[in-house]
């Protein structure tokens, strides 16, 4: 069944006909993405846009194949991929070949060959553009944790080197408190969903992942600056809902950083100076607070920071980590030894946030 996948989009032979190119550069990393598909490419461009400024001197490249064509490997029995806490459904599924990994997503029917070089994305790869997007930032965390970096659930700005990161679970209102941080000019964007930050002896260095904010409607419409990107028809509705409700749905909108906040605000790396923890709820009566935390007695604080690399992540070796495997609490501590951290409680105010953020400056 496996070779019917490899034989199904003729993969190897399928490589030739992808002779249109763009390079990514991110950092010391170079993405030469190749596909079949022009216009595709030109959106791919349109989205790292606030990247692809200046020429990097890159140390690390390598080829990434999108094939679009249709659905393939539907028939094939794929092992799930397992789902966080918490999460229903299946999502992904998986099956190792020599070298290498497909993986499928069941939701869009697309399929991704994970491997060292040549790595590759079949089917309708025009109407997921997310999913490229994300295959070719896995490639990006691939790279940095094979350097040592730890990955974490968090957002982060960044003010003349120095980066704040905000943590919680999902649905824990980081990208939206991160975005109402911007307002502050001063502020850089990092990062909307990962962050890899490594311990040195100079700090923690610390890497964004190269991903637009992807934020639900209810963050958009209580954002003056970007409830334009609402259909005002939709905005209307959305005032209709009860607040539990808004806050809970799924309707994902991508925010361009430097249309929306002005141009020169995207950053890339820096030195991760503080994380925020929110532990803060809908349902509280208490004032938002912010406390500072000794993680040598509240290391359970930080576990919202917590991320599983996931079925994309090859080591050194090209072997495939155990879907299930995470980096320890203590291995988080540790790597968090020379950053302030701070928990952030009481009743979800972003307003006050922002202003206990402020003072910390």
């Amino acid at each position: 069944m496996i070779k019917t996948l490899l034989n199904l989009p003729h993969v190897n032979e399928a490589l030739s006909h992808c002779d249109e190119t763009i390079r990514l550069h991110f950092a010391d990393l170079s993405v030469i993405v190749h596909s079949n598909e022009g216009m595709l490419l030109a959106g791919i461009a349109d989205y790292y846009r606030s990247y692809l400024k200046a020429e990097a001197h890159t140390t690390t490249s390598l080829n990434l194949y999108v094939m679009e064509q249709n659905v393939v490997g539907d028939e094939l029995d794929w092992l799930n991929v397992p789902r966080e806490e918490g999460k229903q459904g299946r999502k992904e599924g998986y099956l190792d070949v020599a070298g290498g990994r497909w993986i499928k997503k069941f939701k869009t029917g697309m399929a991704f060959l994970q491997r060292p070089d040549h790595a590759v994305a079949v089917g309708p790869c025009a109407s997921n553009l997310a999913q490229i997007i994300n295959f070719i930032n896995n490639q990006f965390l691939n790279h940095y944790l094979r350097e040592g970096f730890t990955l974490g659930h968090a957002s982060a700005f960044c003010v003349n080197g120095e980066a704040t990161a905000i943590a919680a679970g999902s649905g824990g209102g980081k990208s939206t408190l991160m975005l109402r941080c911007l307002e502050n000019p001063e502020r850089d964007f990092l990062t909307n969903d990962r962050i890899l930050f490594k311990k040195t002896e100079q700090g923690t260095q610390t890497i964004g992942l190269a991903k637009l904010p992807r934020v639900n409607p209810g963050t958009l419409l209580h954002a003056e600056r970007l409830r334009h990107i609402l259909p005002e028809a939709r905005q209307q509705a959305l005032r209709q809902m009860p607040q539990s409700e808004l806050w809970s749905l799924e309707e994902k909108y991508d925010v361009q950083i430097e249309d929306e906040y002005g141009p020169n605000r995207v950053c890339l790396a820096g030195n991760l100076s503080r994380l925020i923890m929110l532990d803060w709820s809908l349902d509280s009566s208490e004032a938002t607070q912010l406390e500072s935390v000794d993680l040598s007695s509240q290391a359970e604080v930080i576990e919202g920071l917590r991320k599983r690399p996931g079925p994309f992540y090859q080591d050194q070796s090209g072997e495939f980590a155990d879907l299930n495997a995470i980096d320890s609490v203590a291995h988080y501590c540790s790597e968090l030894a020379n950053a302030d951290v701070y928990r952030l409680t009481g009743k979800i105010d972003f307003d006050r946030a922002y202003e206990l953020i402020a003072a910390l400056d």
